[in-house]
C-alpha cells in the first residue's frame, strides 16, 4: 500500500486554494485535509490534525505566514511548510522563511509540475 501525504492549504485567496485543490486532486496518493485562510487559522487546524505538508501564502491579513511558520515549527518540529510568495523582489521574505524552517519558497504563479516536485520531495523525506 502506497503512504499517503496528508496536505493543509492557508492562503487568504480562494482562488489561490482552489487552484491548489484542483492540482492536488491530481495524485491519488495525496489527502488534502483542510483549507484555512489565515496563519492563526492554520496553527489550530494543523495542531489538530497533524498534516504532512502546510502550503502556506507567505503575505496574509492578520497574523502572517512567517509569523504562523515559527508558530508551526516551534509546535511541530515534524511538519513540513512550503511558503508561497507573490512577492517577487523580496528575498528577504524567502530568506526568513527558510532561517525559519520552510522546506521550500513557491513563486506566485507556479505550476503543476512544480507542485508536484514538492509532494514528491516531501514524501520522499517523509520515507513514503
Amino acid at each position: 500500500m502506497t503512504e499517503r501525504l496528508s496536505v493543509l492549504i492557508v492562503d487568504d485567496s480562494r482562488s489561490m486554494i482552489s487552484q491548489l485543490e484542483g492540482i492536488i486532486a491530481e495524485f491519488d496518493w495525496v489527502d488534502l485535509v483542510a483549507t484555512a485562510r489565515d496563519g492563526a487559522s492554520a496553527i489550530r487546524m494543523a495542531a489538530e490534525l497533524q498534516p504532512d505538508l502546510v502550503l502556506m501564502d507567505i503575505v496574509m491579513p492578520g497574523m502572517d505566514g512567517l509569523s504562523a511558520l515559527r508558530a508551526l515549527v516551534a509546535t511541530n518540529p515534524a511538519v513540513q511548510v512550503a511558503m508561497i510568495s507573490s512577492v517577487g523582489g523580496r528575498a528577504s521574505m524567502a530568506e526568513e522563511a527558510f532561517r525559519l524552517g520552510a522546506v521550500q519558497v513557491l513563486g506566485k504563479p507556479f505550476d503543476k509540475d512544480t507542485i508536484a516536485a514538492l509532494l514528491v520531495a516531501v514524501k520522499a523525506d517523509r520515507g513514503a
